[in-house]
């Protein structure tokens, strides 16, 4: 495609585009619209219960499944259907295992595995019929003495769950037992077999982690919430067998050579959709000063972390500090094209979106930005673009 093409393509009037946002404390998922510069509302649902948080969203079907952490009260699955609006249409609520904070789909999009903090549980569910959600299996997990950081690793607390790129193994990172949980998935099993774990740095706390393809080589990265460091992976396939998975190196969260302020905590971690580069969010740092978006001097912003990935070895290249936007950038993601990215401000109220270069992958200016959630950190901690 020549180049004249793509700046052609480029300047072509884009299609409105629908993000959804939980609001953890607002007890809300909102639906937005973007739309050039403007970002708008365009509902609000409440049927995710007490603490909505994850969303896990199958275009396919135009289901979008919502999970409640339910520190308050009961946890549980919200189904809904989508709409070319945004508006969103209950279809089921299944009541689950307290604390689910992270799910993915699998098995030809028929099954979704959940991650459970601190009931320390991995479940799996049947949605093939998103009408009628069922739990499938269950197993919980135990520590036999408190980990390297006993207020935070009293217990396992599982924290994300993410399908491979062969689509047989999920892997889920327990931040309180140090380790990355592996299981295997099959299309016709009931449920998944765990089948190896993958020892984390002591104290650590793996958080999220992504996956990054370069030709025929898989690389794992870890973001890891305790030591503020991620950490890189070979992974290697065998037949019949799981993967093999070798730390080659361990990084702080600004690169190598840089520090934190204490009481920094890792975020989110995405690997953008062309495999080139790695993103990352901090929560507390407050290192970044930003124009403030009512236009009157500054207000503090918490920091993104991008990363090229060298697609022979997989090593990281720091390539810029950006703004998150705000502070608590607890959730962010990218557009299919990789040319936006949206974060979720919880402690500011705010959902903010950035202009992305996919050549440099470095972000650029302020898109769009609207105010979701009320009151004293009370806003959105994840959003999620429905193109």
């Amino acid at each position: 495609m020549s180049k004249k093409l793509i700046a052609f393509l480029l300047a072509l009037p884009a299609s409105a585009e629908i993000i959804y946002a939980t609001s953890y404390n607002d007890h809300t998922v909102t639906s937005l619209k973007l739309d050039g510069s403007s970002l708008t509302r365009v509902s609000q649902n409440l049927d995710c219960g007490s603490e909505p948080t994850w969303l896990t969203l199958d275009k396919s079907k135009s289901v979008l499944y919502c999970l409640n952490e339910g520190w308050g009260g009961s946890s549980s699955i919200t189904s809904y259907r989508t709409s070319a609006s945004g508006t969103l249409e209950t279809l089921d609520v299944l009541s689950v295992l307290k604390s689910p904070v992270a799910s993915t789909l699998f098995a030809n999009n028929s099954k979704l595995a959940v991650a459970h903090y601190d009931t320390s549980a991995f479940t799996t569910f049947s949605v093939a019929d998103p009408t009628n959600l069922s739990l499938l299996g269950q197993q919980t997990y135990q520590l036999t003495a408190p980990g390297t950081v006993p207020e935070r690793q009293d217990a396992p607390h599982l924290h994300d769950a993410i399908l491979d790129p062969s689509k047989k193994f999920i892997l889920v990172p327990d931040l309180g037992a140090d380790l990355i949980r592996v299981f295997q998935v099959d299309d016709g099993a009931a449920a998944a077999t765990a089948v190896t774990s993958i020892p984390t740095i002591a104290g650590s706390g793996p958080r999220h982690v992504a996956f990054a393809k370069a030709g025929r080589k898989t690389f794992l990265y870890s973001f890891n919430e305790l030591s503020n460091t991620i950490s890189g992976y070979t992974v290697t396939y065998k037949r019949d067998a799981a993967p093999e998975f070798t730390r080659i190196f361990d990084v702080p969260s600004g690169g190598p050579g840089t520090t934190v302020p204490a009481g920094t905590k890792a975020a989110e971690i995405e690997v953008s959709p062309d495999q080139r580069f790695v993103i990352v969010s901090s929560r507390g740092e407050n290192s970044l000063d930003i124009p403030a978006f009512d236009g009157e001097g500054t207000v503090k912003s918490d920091p993104l972390q991008i990363f090229s990935v060298n697609q022979q070895t997989g090593a990281l290249t720091h390539v810029q500090t950006a703004p998150a936007g705000g502070r608590n950038p607890r959730g962010f993601s990218l557009n299919k094209a990789g040319t936006k990215l949206v974060s979720a401000l919880q402690d500011d109220n705010r959902v903010v979106v950035y202009e992305r270069d996919v050549q440099t992958g470095r972000l650029g200016k302020v898109l769009a930005h609207a105010t979701v959630g009320s009151g004293p950190n009370n806003g959105p901690n994840y959003a999620l673009f429905d193109e």
